[in-house]
């Protein structure tokens, strides 16, 4: 979901008929930087199925580009059964693409597989599923989690203090946090680590190959990009 700064719209999702692979909007595009450095083989958890961009953009890079060379596991989680009805009929969700019908918070609970890579994109309407502001479920993502793992959380925190109390919260468990914020959209991506992540910056994104060719004004599209390390 992304919400643009000029009006009150809310973007569910959008796709190219033509190019089914492509992610169209920079908050979306933001979840694949984990690509920028990434131990592998990956074991990639979706938490928000949406209308499967991310499913798309990376069983492509898998299956036709260099840039994704060992998947080892690729799952998601979706609390609704329509959405994935949605997301299979209208948004080509990969064939065999494995999707857990059950709330994102029970799953992380009790979910028994290391992942290096974890990316969040679930709201009620515009509003945040409570439990992203819970420590347990913050420690449960933690036991889930090997030590090179990266998260990546679409976030459109209504005020500062909301955000401020998220990220103070958030560094009990990571090192490292990048917040990218963009031009055209309220959204706020974070990337957390226990890695070094000052390699996500803007000059990075322009010149990486794999953005130059799946989102190459990606970079012109996110104002500004803040660490805390």
């Amino acid at each position: 979901m992304a919400q643009t700064n000029h009006t009150d719209i809310t973007i569910q999702g959008v796709m190219n008929l033509n190019h089914n692979e492509q992610l169209l909007i920079a908050v979306n595009q933001c979840m694949l930087l984990f690509l920028l450095k990434s131990a592998q083989p990956l074991k990639i958890l979706n938490l928000g199925l949406g209308t499967a961009g991310i499913e798309r953009a990376i069983t492509h890079l898998y299956k036709n580009t260099p840039f994704i060379n060992e998947l080892a596991l690729f799952e998601s989680v979706e609390i609704n059964p329509d959405m994935l009805s949605i997301a299979k009929q209208y948004f080509k969700l990969p064939n065999n693409h494995p999707v857990h019908l059950q709330n994102a918070e029970h799953f992380i609970q009790h979910c028994n597989t290391q992942y290096n890579v974890i990316t969040i994109d679930i709201f009620s309407g515009d509003i945040h599923q409570g439990f992203l502001s819970s420590d347990s479920f913050w420690q449960n993502v933690c036991a889930c989690c090997n030590a090179q793992a990266q998260i990546l959380i679409n976030l459109n925190p209504k005020t500062g203090q909301e955000l401020q109390t998220l990220l103070v919260m958030l560094r009990q468990y990571f090192k490292c946090i990048a917040l990218i914020e963009f031009n055209e959209y309220k959204n706020i991506v974070v990337m957390l680590s226990n890695q070094s992540l000052i390699h996500v910056n803007k000059d990075e994104i322009k010149h990486a190959a794999l953005f130059k060719t799946i989102a190459p004004s990606l970079h012109s599209d996110i104002n500004s990009i803040y660490h805390i390390e």
